[in-house]
């Protein structure tokens, strides 16, 4: 059963529902519920609206239905039919003009689904699956907005049924927040549309590398730095602004912390900040060093597939830097990184990389 309880916070609830240029819908339900704040944002834009919900949770239900006791709430497990078919709201309403969502994220771990959608067989992610699930509740000229996971567009698992949901419903991600919204949780997230045709897409497919690394490692860092005290450790701490002209400059305070050790060989990248070439280096065998959570580590078992690698993004810089986002302050992800070396492509039959 799904348990993730990560409630929409206000600000990204009226976020998502400020994508909406519709004026009006008679009626909206969100699946996966939680204290109703998608639902609320909803309503206070569109005072007329009915609304509808789901969860899981007992709780969740008999908390939001004291706060709304005009909205039609049902205790269900989504994901399971037969819950579906018994369920009240679909009795009342089988078809909905608007579906809000923020599936589980399943953020303890990678659960797969088995799932069959348009006469194919798909295994994807549980966000996925919740939202192909919702389609068959949409109204044929409804929309549906939906906050997901970031791994649900980079991620070689859904990809397929992603690329299918792009040209049928018009797919589009709206947005990639920077700030992390979620307490207790961690991921980066997108807000999507699906069916609303006015909406233009602001992902696009990330180029993928040629070739592939055995064993290629990639994480960022855990350290922040309002958290570094000066000198309190055995290793140089490197942050953003210690990378410059591919090389490590002004190394002056040591630290130590082993979830955000980097043996070399490895290359550096800036997670934040204006990408540039420069600012990309690599530390050779046998050195040490303690990354901040604005850098990226791209772990190598060998120098000469460093090396390799090294030359492959500083001669094809481009490719990088369109995978850097944001409206403020430019920001890559390890999910987009790992796309990009091809490290989700674990069953599928790639050329191995040869150093030179």
């Amino acid at each position: 059963m799904l348990r993730d309880s990560f409630y929409t916070p206000q600000i990204l609830a009226d976020k998502l529902i400020g994508y909406i240029r519709k004026k009006s819908f008679k009626n909206a339900v969100d699946f996966c519920i939680g204290d109703g704040q998608l639902l609320r944002s909803a309503k206070s834009r569109w005072p007329q609206l009915k609304c509808f919900g789901s969860d899981i949770s007992d709780e969740a239900i008999a908390e939001t239905k004291a706060n709304h006791p005009d909205w039609c709430l049902s205790r269900i497990d989504f994901l399971e039919p037969c819950e579906r078919q018994n369920a009240e709201i679909f009795k009342i309403q089988p078809k909905y003009q608007l579906i809000l969502l923020n599936p589980p994220f399943s953020c303890r771990g990678g659960t797969l689904h088995e799932i069959q959608f348009e006469g194919k067989h798909y295994t994807v992610s549980t966000s996925m699956r919740f939202l192909v699930t919702a389609l068959d509740y949409l109204d044929r000229d409804g929309y549906l907005y939906a906050i997901l996971p970031t791994s649900t567009a980079y991620s070689q698992k859904d990809q397929r049924l992603w690329n299918l949901l792009e040209k049928k419903y018009n797919l589009s991600i709206l947005e990639e927040p920077r700030i992390k919204y979620f307490k207790g949780c961690t991921p980066n997230v997108i807000l999507i549309s699906l069916n609303d045709f006015s909406k233009v897409s602001k992902y696009s497919n990330i180029t993928r590398l040629p070739f592939a690394f055995e064993n290629l490692q990639v994480y960022r860092g855990k350290l922040s730095m309002n958290q570094v005290k000066q000198n309190q450790g055995q290793h140089f701490l490197v942050h953003s602004t210690n990378i410059r002209d591919n090389r490590l400059v002004n190394l002056n305070v040591k630290q130590t912390n082993s979830l955000s050790t980097v043996f070399g060989p490895a290359i550096l990248i800036p997670r934040v900040g204006k990408p540039k070439q420069s600012k990309i280096c690599m530390i050779g065998s046998g050195t040490t060093y303690v990354i901040s959570d604005c850098i990226i580590a791209l772990k190598t078992i060998t120098v000469k597939d460093a090396q390799l690698l090294y030359r492959y993004i500083i001669e094809n810089w481009e490719l990088v830097e369109i995978m850097y986002k944001g409206t403020g302050a430019k920001y890559i992800t390890v999910d987009k990184i790992k796309q990009f070396l091809n490290l989700d492509l674990l069953a599928e039959p790639i050329e191995i990389a040869k150093a030179i």
